[in-house]
């Protein structure tokens, strides 16, 4: 009996366990996915000689809800170009020019003008007139913050995103918020008491 009881619990903790690394995934986020385009429609920020990037084409990568609290983890491998020829510089992008995008959707109109390596990998949070970007480089992790309901990737340019060239290659992990984690822990302690009981009957 108290074997099976053994069994049983190990059996509860390793659900449990599974449940935290469902949220492990792996993303290609490509130079042409324009971080600025996170919210959809147009980035016309240098209008003109082809440069405009649309929605689906200039996309950046979704990887979907999030929860204001949790914790994102990620490395990231590869490279990207800001011109057809693709770069070497890797997830941290180059170390010779650094590429001033202004924001051309409303959604962005809050935040200061974002500066970072050209072909680094960006990370862009959006939620109801919400949104916060930042660089990621290749590895790191991050507090979701208030007001974020949806993560983004994307490659760091100054324009024209649809002329880009390489990828990279993301890992991203994520850790709920500890309120999430509490219950979590609960339920599986409550599973295994009820188990217990049931065992002693």
């Amino acid at each position: 009996m108290k074997n099976h009881l053994k069994v049983l619990m190990i059996a509860t903790v390793a659900a449990a366990a599974q449940v935290q690394l469902a949220h492990a995934q792996t993303f290609v986020v490509p130079g042409t996915a324009d971080p600025w385009l996170a919210n959809g429609g147009t980035d016309d920020y240098l209008p003109g000689n082809g440069n405009l990037d649309t929605t689906p084409a200039q996309s950046p990568v979704a990887f979907g809800a999030v929860t204001p609290g949790g914790t994102i983890s990620w490395s990231a491998t590869g490279s990207t170009g800001n011109t057809p020829t693709p770069g070497n510089a890797g997830p941290n992008g180059s170390t010779i020019a650094t590429y001033i995008a202004t924001p051309s959707d409303p959604i962005f109109a809050a935040l200061p003008t974002f500066s970072a390596p050209v072909n680094s990998l960006i990370g862009v949070f959006t939620g109801p007139g919400y949104a916060d970007i930042f660089e990621m480089g290749d590895g790191g992790s991050i507090t979701v913050p208030a007001g974020a309901a949806d993560f983004y990737m994307g490659s760091m340019d100054g324009y024209q995103w649809n002329n880009n060239s390489g990828a990279f290659d993301v890992n991203i992990s994520t850790v709920p918020d500890g309120g999430t984690t509490l219950a979590l822990l609960g339920g599986t302690l409550l599973g295994l008491q009820v188990l217990r009981r049931k065992l002693s009957v």
